[in-house]
């Protein structure tokens, strides 16, 4: 009975192979993109854009009207909604260049898509 335990605690736990970030030198173009994410993960190009597919419906479902209204990919970005209530007609403004108050024009209410970068986007972004 003993040694089933000593076995179970000596057996390691494979980790995750950790991806070696390489600095990319020029602008990837979707087919670029995924060429490069066939070739880094063994998968055929098809299943590559399947993949890329299924991102883009995540994100596209999460911020839809009648989805959470956010999205985070892990560690790297976290897309969120800012609902922007409606302007009437001859409400004061700042002005931007001068700093002035002027009367603006009305505006209708309006969603706007927020994109913030995390903690290992930020990091690769200073080394």
């Amino acid at each position: 009975m003993a040694s089933k335990l000593a076995r179970k605690v000596s057996v390691k736990k494979k980790s995750a192979p950790v991806a070696v970030v390489r600095p990319v030198r020029e602008r990837l173009t979707k087919s670029a993109m995924l060429g490069m994410i066939a070739e880094q993960n063994g998968v055929t190009r098809a299943q590559a854009a399947g993949i890329i597919a299924s991102l883009e419906s995540l994100m596209l479902g999460s911020v839809h009207p009648n989805g959470i209204g956010e999205f985070v990919f892990p560690g790297l970005l976290k897309i969120t909604l800012r609902k922007v209530p409606a302007r009437k007609a001859g409400t004061l403004i700042r002005n931007p260049a001068n700093g002035e108050m002027m009367k603006a024009s009305a505006k209708p209410a309006s969603v706007r898509v927020k994109v913030r970068a995390l903690s290992k986007l930020k990091a690769a972004a200073i080394r």
